[in-house]
């Protein structure tokens, strides 16, 4: 992100990355909101790790008699991560997929790198899934 900034400032275009993550997220599920409303002419996988986001997609669908097994909507989370949100969605009925990068070492260990530090980084993820897999180890023990 920072070279793409800095691109955009030698090459006197303003920067394609958005200022903070509240604006990716309002733009994301913008566009999530686009592709559900027009569902006869397109479909949608939302892959995102950001369980409001889910929960959204998930309520405007309620609220418009979209199917939660409707064949255009499908919902994924990179596998190994946001498991919490994955088996809610598939509890609940919705078409869930468990992506997993694969290629030349050297071309996905960038983006599994990335993707960590996201999920770390940001709005502590990793943290609060650790803390449910506590709480879940917790009540099977009782």
């Amino acid at each position: 992100m920072e070279k793409e900034r800095k691109r955009g400032i030698e090459m006197g275009y303003p920067s394609p990355i958005q200022p903070n993550k509240a604006a990716t997220d309002s733009d994301y599920d913008a566009a999530v909101l686009f592709c559900l409303q027009r569902l006869d002419k397109l479909a949608v996988f939302i892959g995102t790790h950001n369980e409001r986001s889910c929960i959204e997609a998930a309520k405007y669908m309620v609220g418009h008699n979209i199917p939660a097994t409707h064949p255009h909507v499908y919902f994924s989370q990179l596998y190994g991560m946001s498991d919490n949100i994955s088996f809610n969605m598939a509890d609940a009925g919705y078409h869930v997929a468990k992506y997993l990068p694969y290629g030349p070492v050297k071309d996905v260990l960038p983006y599994l790198m990335r993707r960590a530090q996201e999920n770390t980084s940001v709005a502590g993820q990793t943290g609060r899934e650790l803390g449910l897999i506590n709480k879940e180890l917790k009540r099977r023990r009782k």
